[in-house]
C-alpha cells in the first residue's frame, strides 16, 4: 500500500506528506523574506505565522485570508472604522459604556483590534498585517482607566461592585449576533489591578460570582473563549502596605492580575479562558513589565509584546484624529496576538474544533524548551502557530464513532490492488476525502484516491520470460499447465499421471484467473487421458502471499473442445490485491470456468480460451463494510503457421484478467463533530475498470542449428483496463535453447 498518502491542495495539487511540507516551507520562507508585514512586525516571525499562512494558502487558496469566517470580538475602548487598517472589513462596534471616539485620545482598542486582525501593509508601508487579518471585528466600547501612577490593587469590595456590570457586559458579548455570527474568542486587554495570589477562591465567589458565572457560559455548548492580558505590573511602583508583591518599592509581578487569573482559583472557567505574558523584541524572552505565569500557569502562554507595530488614531502633532501606525508595548498587544492565532486555527480545521479543543491545542502545542520550559514564567510556554497547525504525533483514521476511539495508522493505510482492477477504484475514490486525527484529536485531510494503487502490469522483463517460454509448435496445452511441463490430456498419453513439484507460473497462465500465483506447490493428476485435476497452494512458498485452488481440466482425445473449472481461495488478498490498516484486510474465494477449442484450417492453427469467474470478497476490518460478488473474464484468440523451410508465424489477441462488474461498500471518515464524533459518509465504490485492455502479438519463431530465434511485437490498447491509458508497444527478442 502506499506510504505517502497526498494532501489536496486548494490548486488541485495532491501532494504527498514531504512535497506538502516543502511547498509550505518555501511559502513560508516567501513570507519571511518578501512580505513588509514581517519586516514591520518581528512578533510575526517568533510565533511561526508564516507556517500558518502557508498552510492557509495551500489549503483554502492562493486568495484566503487568515482568520476568514471568524469573528474575534474586543472588550476596549473601542475602534476607529475609517482607519486605513481597517477598511473594507467587517466592523461591528456595539457601545457599552464608552462612546465613538473622536481622536482627542490614543484609541486603544484601534491598537489592539489591529494586531488581531488589521489589513495587510498597503497605503501605510510602515504597519503590519493583524495575525488574521482576514477575521471580523466585534468592538464592545467601554470606559477604561489609564492604569498609570502607583500600583493599587482593587479590594474585594471593589470587585462586587464590578460584579453586576461585569456579568452584563459578558453576557451582552456572548449573546451578541450579527448575520448569524456570534464572538468566538474575546481579546481582553482590560482588567483590573491585582496579584491573582491575593483573591481566594472564596473571596471571588462572593464578591464576584455573577460575573464568574457568565463568563462560566454553563450550558453552552460553544463557550466564547476569553483571552486575557495578563498584565503590566511587573516593576510598578507599589506600597508594601497595600500590595503582598511588593519588593523594594516595585510590584514582583509572580503572576497574572486577577481576571486573567481567575481560571486558576474558578474551576467552571479553565479551558475557556486563557492568561497571555508578553515576550520582549530583543530575544523574546519574558518583558520586563509584563507580569509571569506564576500560579496561573497552566492556562497562561506567552505571545510578542514588545515594540508591537500598531494602528494609531489619537493626537499628533497639535491634532487630533491622525491615523497612521506606532509601536507599543504591552501585554495588551500579547493578547491580541493569540485572539489571531485561534481564528486561524478554527479557520483551517474547518470549525470542526470546539473553542475550548482550539484553545487546548494551543497550549499542548506551545513551546516549551529552552528559556520557556519556566512554567512559572511562561505557563504552557511560547505560542506557536506551526505546531498549533501541524499533525501532532502519528496520524491516526478511527473506523468507529468516536475521536478518541482505537485508531489505525494512518502510514500503513491503503489498498494495492491487482490489474484486474484497473483504475476502478481509483475513479470511484477520486475526488473524495478522508480524514486522519492527531494525538490531539485534531482533524487533517487527506485524498481519498491516494490510499488505492494499482499493481503495475507485466514488465517487459516478465513479456520476455513469457515469449521465449511459449511452446513454438502452436499445439495449446489444455487446461493450464502448473508444472511447466508439456502434459496434454487427451494427447499424451504415456506421460506419468501423477506429478508433484513446486512451479512457476507458465505464459498461458496470464490470461487465466491463475495469473494470481507466480510460484505454487502443486500436485496434479491426470486418472484418465480425458481428465486433468490439480491442487496447488502457495502456502509455505517463499514470497507468495497464501493462496489455496483446485482445477479440473476435461478434453477428450480428438476433441476440438474443451472445458475447465477452478476453484481459488485466498486468505490475505482478494484477486491479489492486499489492503492494511485503515482498510483493514482482504480475503476472496474465486470459482471459474473456462473453456477452450483448437482447429486446424487452410494449414493455420486456430486456438482459442475463455475464463468467466466469480468472485466472493471478504473485508476484515477498517473502512470497508462489505463487498457484492465480483464477476471476471480472460480469453485469448491465437493462430499460427507454419511456413515451410522457415519457422513459424503466430498472431494472437488476448484480454488479461478484468473485473467485469461488483462493488465495495465503505463507511468513509471525513470529519469531527466538536463533540468528539467521528462523521463518516457511505461511499460505494464500482470496481469494474473504465477500459479494456487488449494486447495484439505477432510473434516469430526461427529454428537455428543450436536453438531457436524469436522475434515478437505487441501492441496493447488501453493498458492497464484505462480507457485514458495511451496504446503501448512492446518489442521482444532472444534465443531459446531447450537441453
Amino acid at each position: 500500500p502506499p506510504t505517502s498518502p497526498c494532501i489536496r491542495t486548494h490548486g488541485g495539487n495532491c501532494l504527498s506528506g514531504a512535497d506538502f511540507q516543502n511547498e509550505a516551507l518555501g511559502l513560508a520562507q516567501e513570507f519571511r523574506t518578501n512580505d513588509p508585514s514581517f519586516v514591520n512586525q518581528w512578533g510575526l516571525r517568533t510565533i511561526n505565522a508564516d507556517w500558518a499562512y502557508a498552510h492557509v494558502k495551500l489549503l483554502k487558496g492562493s486568495d484566503a485570508n487568515p482568520g476568514a469566517g471568524v469573528t474575534i470580538g474586543f472588550i476596549d475602548t473601542g475602534i476607529d472604522t475609517g482607519h486605513p487598517q481597517f477598511a473594507g472589513k467587517t466592523i461591528n462596534e456595539v457601545f457599552m459604556g464608552g462612546t465613538d471616539e473622536t481622536g482627542d485620545l490614543f484609541s486603544h482598542g484601534t491598537a489592539v483590534a489591529s494586531v488581531a486582525a488589521g489589513l495587510r501593509a498597503g497605503a501605510l508601508t510602515s504597519s503590519a498585517n493583524g495575525v488574521a487579518w482576514g477575521a471580523d471585528i466585534a468592538m464592545f466600547a467601554i470606559s477604561a482607566g489609564s492604569g498609570s501612577g502607583q500600583y493599587s490593587p482593587i479590594s474585594l469590595t471593589g470587585l462586587a461592585g464590578q460584579d453586576s456590570s461585569w456579568a452584563s457586559l459578558i453576557n451582552s458579548v456572548r449573546t451578541w449576533r450579527a448575520n448569524q455570527q456570534a464572538v468566538d474568542f474575546l481579546n481582553l486587554s482590560v482588567g483590573f489591578n491585582g496579584i491573582i495570589n491575593s483573591y481566594s477562591e472564596q473571596d471571588l465567589r462572593n464578591n464576584f460570582g455573577t460575573a464568574i458565572a457568565a463568563m462560566a457560559q454553563a450550558g453552552v455548548s460553544e463557550k466564547t473563549v476569553l483571552i486575557w492580558a495578563a498584565g503590566n505590573a511587573h516593576g510598578d511602583p507599589c506600597d508594601p502596605a497595600m500590595v503582598a508583591q511588593c519588593e523594594n518599592g516595585t510590584v514582583n509581578a509572580v503572576s497574572v492580575e486577577v481576571m486573567p487569573g481567575l481560571a486558576a482559583r474558578i474551576a467552571e472557567l479553565r479551558g475557556h479562558s486563557l492568561a497571555v505574558v508578553a515576550l520582549r523584541s530583543s530575544d523574546a524572552s519574558i518583558a520586563s513589565f509584563s507580569n509571569r505565569c506564576g500560579i496561573a500557569a497552566d492556562y497562561c502562554l506567552a505571545a510578542p509584546g514588545e515594540q508591537i507595530r500598531l494602528a494609531y488614531y489619537g493626537p499628533h502633532e497639535g491634532q487630533d484624529g491622525a491615523r497612521g501606525t506606532a509601536s507599543g508595548s504591552g501585554t495588551s498587544y500579547a493578547a491580541p496576538m493569540v485572539s489571531g492565532g485561534l481564528a486561524i486555527m478554527k479557520q483551517l480545521f474547518r470549525d470542526q474544533l470546539s473553542n475550548t479543543a482550539l484553545v487546548t491545542r494551543l497550549l499542548d502545542t506551545a513551546d516549551n524548551t529552552g528559556v520557556y520550559s519556566n512554567r512559572s514564567v511562561y505557563g504552557r510556554g511560547k505560542m506557536d502557530l506551526k505546531a498549533a497547525t501541524s499533525p501532532v504525533g502519528v496520524l491516526e483514521v478511527v473506523p468507529g464513532t468516536q475521536v478518541d476511539g482505537p485508531g489505525l495508522d494512518l502510514r500503513t493505510s491503503g489498498m494495492r490492488l491487482g490489474v484486474a482492477f484497473g483504475d476502478g477504484i481509483q475513479r470511484s475514490f477520486a475526488g473524495r476525502e478522508f480524514v486522519a486525527f492527531d494525538r490531539l484529536g485534531a482533524p487533517f485531510w487527506f485524498d481519498l484516491g491516494g490510499f488505492a494503487t494499482v499493481a503495475p502490469g507485466p514488465s517487459t522483463t516478465g513479456r520476455l520470460q513469457d515469449f521465449l517460454a511459449t511452446d513454438s509448435w502452436g499445439t495449446s496445452t489444455q487446461g493450464i499447465d502448473l508444472t511447466g511441463s508439456a502434459f496434454r490430456p487427451g494427447r499424451d498419453t504415456a506421460a506419468v499421471p501423477w506429478q508433484l513439484g513446486l512451479a512457476a507460473r507458465t505464459a498461458g497462465a496470464r490470461v487465466s484467473h491463475l495469473a494470481l500465483n507466480e510460484r505454487t506447490l502443486t500436485l496434479i493428476m491426470a486418472p484418465r487421458s480425458s481428465l486433468t485435476a490439480s491442487a496447488f497452494t502457495t502456502e509455505g512458498v517463499f514470497g507468495q502471499m497464501p493462496t489455496t485452488g483446485a482445477t479440473l481440466a476435461w478434453w477428450p482425445s480428438g476433441f476440438p473442445l474443451g472445458l475447465r473449472a477452478g476453484w481459488l481461495g485466498e486468505r490475505q488478498t482478494l484477486l491479489g490485491g492486499t489492503a492494511r490498516g485503515a482498510f483493514g484486510g482482504l480475503a476472496a474465494g474465486t470459482t471459474f470456468v473456462g473453456i477452450e477449442a483448437e482447429a486446424v484450417l487452410g494449414g493455420w492453427h486456430m486456438g482459442a480460451t475463455a475464463e468467466s469467474g466469480t468472485v466472493s470478497p471478504t473485508a476484515r476490518g477498517g473502512v470497508i463494510n462489505d463487498f457484492s460478488s465480483l464477476t471476471t473474464s480472460a480469453f485469448t484468440l491465437h493462430v499460427s503457421r507454419r511456413v515451410a523451410g522457415a519457422g513459424l508465424l503466430r498472431f494472437s489477441v488476448s484480454q488479461p484478467l478484468r473485473v467485469e462488474q461488483g462493488h465495495a461498500a465503505l463507511m468513509v471518515p471525513v470529519g469531527r463533530t466538536k463533540a468528539g464524533e467521528v462523521v463518516s459518509i457511505p461511499v460505494t465504490a464500482q470496481l469494474a475498470p473504465s477500459g479494456r485492455q487488449l494486447d495484439v502479438a505477432a510473434h516469430w519463431y526461427q529454428p537455428l542449428a543450436v536453438g531457436e530465434w524469436r522475434l515478437g511485437a505487441v501492441a496493447t490498447h488501453q493498458p492497464g483496463h484505462r480507457v485514458t491509458a495511451g496504446p503501448a508497444l512492446t518489442l521482444l527478442s532472444g534465443w531459446r535453447w531447450t537441453f
